[in-house]
């Protein structure tokens, strides 16, 4: 060893190590806790009702006269009637939008989703529609997911660029938020499987009916019949969107097995109660070639529906695949006789 101490190769002289000093954990602040898993929602200060923002830009597009518009709607509803409920900030784009394609419609309420967000800082961001907010912090999203048909369509025909992309996004997004919520256990269930998350992840809370849907009879049940050309003694009605042709509700099918009564001359009335749109046009020549007869009222109010619900010989929900399936249980709930397919 040369004098002053033992050399290393790389040239530098080793030294006595210092004392070692004992470990002290750093302290942390209040205002910055160490991240893990914990409640979505936590107690604020002073006991104060923490904020809640609620997308619902759903109301602004094509969904607003769907099953989902209706989730959205009553949802809001349900949370101002909350006496001690979270304070709710709802981000609701003014107008209606310019394009009904998932993926430009969705985009194009992400500015004031987000911005809102920034601006009141809540503790949460309901996503009712199935879609979470783009650069929002996905642990503080919950989003209940209705269906995963676009998924599962896009596994047997693939699409184009554009929906593969939101498609994409989407599925990584879902994946990232700190609460999940599943119409039901079949959602769940097929969600796990098309998006790639465990299933326990999901919680499933089922969609339920309002004060409107009972079996008493409303002292208006006969005039908002007559208001949707319903007529008395008997008809089948069927309650959705008729704004864009939709395999999955196989109305082509009904319209065709009520023109086989017809035929038969078990024939009965057809009402299809919803938003018109191209769905509606093409069931109304079909229904001119099988001699259905066949009323359109378009979109109805909750009574409306109701009173329909209790005015028929038979409520039809011929989907080939449904989430949940409000329509049923709603028609249920107005003692109206159900015909379903077995799917879904």
């Amino acid at each position: 060893m040369r004098r002053g101490g033992a050399r290393w190769r790389g040239g530098g002289a080793l030294r006595p190590s210092r004392t070692p000093r004992p470990h002290r954990p750093r302290r942390r602040s209040a205002a910055r806790p160490r991240r893990g898993p914990g409640p979505l929602i936590t107690a604020t200060p002073g006991g104060s009702r923490p904020r809640v923002l609620v997308d619902a830009t759903a109301l602004r597009d094509g969904r607003s006269a769907a099953g989902i518009g209706r989730y959205v709607a009553r949802l809001l509803a349900a949370l101002e009637a909350l006496p001690d409920g979270p304070r709710v900030t709802v981000v609701r784009p003014p107008g209606r939008a310019r394009s009904e394609n998932r993926g430009w419609r969705w985009l194009a309420g992400q500015p004031w989703a987000l911005g809102t967000a920034v601006a009141r800082r809540p503790v949460a961001v309901h996503g009712p529609a199935g879609e979470p907010v783009l650069g929002w912090p996905l642990r503080r999203q919950v989003v209940t997911v209705h269906d995963v048909v676009p998924w599962t369509a896009a596994a047997a025909h693939p699409p184009g660029p554009g929906l593969a992309a939101y498609l994409a996004v989407q599925r990584r997004l879902l994946r990232g938020c700190g609460a999940l919520i599943a119409v039901s256990a079949t959602v769940a269930a097929e969600a796990a499987a098309a998006l790639d998350i465990p299933e326990a992840r999901f919680a499933v809370v089922a969609e339920g009916v309002e004060a409107p849907f009972t079996s008493e009879p409303g002292a208006a049940d006969a005039r908002l019949r007559a208001a949707a050309g319903a007529p008395e003694g008997g008809y089948l009605v069927w309650a959705g969107s008729l704004r864009s042709p939709d395999p999955r509700k196989a109305l082509d099918v009904l319209v065709e097995a009520v023109g086989l009564l017809e035929k038969e001359g078990r024939g009965v009335p057809l009402v299809l109660a919803g938003a018109p749109g191209a769905a509606s046009v093409e069931l109304a020549g079909l229904a001119r070639e099988r001699s259905v007869r066949l009323h359109l009222p378009g979109f109805v109010s909750d009574e409306a529906l109701a009173a329909l619900y209790r005015g028929a010989a038979a409520a039809v929900l011929p989907s080939r695949h449904e989430g949940f399936g409000l329509p049923a249980l709603e028609a249920m709930a107005c003692g109206a006789p159900l015909v379903a397919g077995r799917a879904g």
